[in-house]
């Protein structure tokens, strides 16, 4: 991605610098103590141990908006083999929720964990075609993001989607293998679809999802949508919205200090609810579509 200054209207490329492999570890620093700005992700730890039988550190450990844990490795050379490495630590902390939780709660205090999604996040400057495809066919939740350092102190982050791995693979469409059976006395990680929802759902709640769910995902090709156990959540850099599915309605809510000029829906910032935005709107029909959409479009924006 080019980067322009244009002051006065005039537009001039602000240049990427160079990367110093050995000058890595100032991202991992920098990535650290913004972690809720990029990634809407609370920071846990760093270099946290495996211990002394699986002798590994583990980058950095956080904690996202829905509560899920967050894994975060960052590729510093072109020999580096990130996916190995980062699915071997969220395998290791699937089998050692206990030692994260303690760590959770000794960093942020008595906050909730939710195991069923979580997160590995690798970061590097880029990524190859191999990378990206092998990732594509693995059924775990890797998100392939790339970074940039520009001049000026300017960094650009940005997330590999799903369509630019197909395209570069070469093929249209890529399925993702049938999940393996899950090994005995091992701990169990949900996985909810699309269906888990609109079987909460009425038929016409249902044509209501759909018809918003569109327009929320033609906000950009940098929409990513999750699917929790109690909303389905769509995020930027982190959350902006997320519904609710119910017969008679869909509770939509929205995050962040949005523009509301007409006073829509209601502050839940201090009431206990699903989803973590602070904006509950209730779209019951077509014309509370069309209401709620300015609102989720803002919500969108502001992480632009």
């Amino acid at each position: 991605m080019a980067l322009f200054r244009i002051p006065g209207g005039v537009a001039s490329q602000v240049r990427a610098r160079p990367s110093h492999p050995g000058k890595e570890k100032g991202l991992q620093t920098l990535i650290e103590n913004n972690l809720d700005t990029l990634f809407g992700v609370r920071f846990v730890a760093t270099e946290f141990s495996t211990g002394s039988k699986h002798r590994g550190r583990i980058d950095t450990l956080g904690l996202d908006q829905d509560g899920s844990p967050v894994i975060i490795e960052y590729k510093l050379t072109s020999n580096d083999n990130v996916i190995n490495q980062g699915l071997f630590y969220l395998d290791w902390l699937m089998d050692h929720r206990g030692d994260f939780e303690v760590k959770v709660r000794s960093t942020l205090g008595d906050v909730p964990t939710v195991w069923d999604s979580p997160r590995l996040i690798l970061l590097a400057s880029s990524f190859n075609r191999f990378d990206q495809y092998a990732v594509n066919r693995i059924d775990e939740r890797i998100e392939l993001w790339t970074y940039t350092l520009y001049e000026d102190d300017l960094l650009g982050i940005e997330l590999l989607s799903s369509e630019e791995v197909s395209t570069s693979t070469g093929n249209a469409t890529i399925k993702r293998p049938t999940p393996k059976a899950q090994a005995p006395g091992r701990p169990t990680r949900s996985v909810y679809e699309r269906e888990h929802h609109v079987s909460k759902m009425s038929g016409s709640t249902e044509v209501l999802f759909e018809l918003l769910r569109d327009e929320i995902m033609k906000l950009g090709d940098d929409v990513t949508e999750r699917f929790m156990n109690q909303y389905i959540g769509y995020r930027r850099l982190k959350n902006f919205c997320e519904i609710v599915g119910m017969k008679s309605k869909l509770n939509v809510f929205i995050d962040g200090p949005i523009a509301n000029p007409k006073g829509l829906g209601d502050d839940v910032s201090n009431i206990g609810h699903w989803g973590t935005g602070q904006r509950r709107i209730e779209v019951a029909d077509e014309d509370d579509v069309v209401a709620a959409l300015p609102l989720i479009a803002n919500a969108y924006g502001l992480q632009g």
